[in-house]
């Protein structure tokens, strides 16, 4: 079901906001807004170019090659969820940047595949710096390791971090958290200067990772509003 036109400069509205206090946050440094599109229809995704988001981002790679041939090819797909091996030969054609590499084994993997391709894919390292159990995402120690291993493949190319702060609403926790990634980041930048992402914050803390550092944030309820499947149109209030 296509968006009116309501529909539409309802979003334009809701996104200009939104960008207003999100350029507040990065003092006037430059970031990556990229829309977390699961359970969104094509045909809502593909209004993103006329707000002005160029990069998207799918959690599960079955739920992209359902819609992907209906979404707009100019829009530049990342993988920002967990990616299982046997998946990667399905992303690896149209994939830019894939965001959670946490061992060796799916770096590998992703190397291979690439090899298979003839390509160089764009990784990010997942680093759990609020060291949460449930979470994924390589520990602080375990991340040099992993960076280095990485580095020796020929097929991928580490670009930055990525990281995810804890769900709670106490602002210094999440502040450290993000602190601690950036100073992990910036270890490994002052190395390397294709390390220039670093990719933290979701709709609920976005403005939080911005002031810390973050130089790519990745909002779906606060662009969209809350999930409720495919149905979702984007006048659905939303929760920042």
């Amino acid at each position: 079901m296509e968006a009116t036109e309501r529909e539409i400069e309802a979003f334009r509205e809701r996104v200009q906001a939104l960008r207003e206090k999100l350029d507040r946050a990065a003092g006037g440094r430059e970031y990556t807004l990229l829309a977390a599109t699961k359970t969104q229809s094509a045909e809502v995704i593909n209004l993103l170019p006329s707000v002005g988001i160029a990069d998207y981002g799918e959690n599960r790679v079955q739920e992209w090659l359902e819609k992907r041939e209906k979404i707009n090819q100019s829009l530049r797909f990342h993988q920002i969820g967990r990616l299982q091996s046997n998946k990667i030969k399905y992303i690896i054609d149209h994939v830019v940047l894939i965001h959670s590499v946490d061992k060796r084994e799916l770096a590998q993997d992703i190397d291979k595949q690439a090899k298979k391709h003839g390509k160089c894919v764009d990784i990010l390292l997942e680093v759990n710096a609020a060291r949460e159990a449930q979470k994924g995402g390589v520990a602080p120690e375990g991340l040099l390791p992993l960076y280095e291993a990485c580095a020796q493949m020929e097929n991928v190319r580490v670009r930055g971090l990525m990281c995810m702060a804890q769900n709670t609403p106490e602002e210094s926790v999440v502040r450290a958290t993000f602190r601690k990634a950036r100073s992990l980041f910036e270890e490994l930048a002052a190395q390397d200067p294709q390390f220039t992402i670093l990719s933290m914050g979701m709709s609920q803390d976005a403005c939080i990772a911005l002031e810390e550092g973050s130089t790519l944030v990745r909002l779906g309820t606060s662009l969209f509003g809350r999930r409720a499947g495919y149905d979702n149109t984007v006048t659905e209030g939303y929760k920042e």
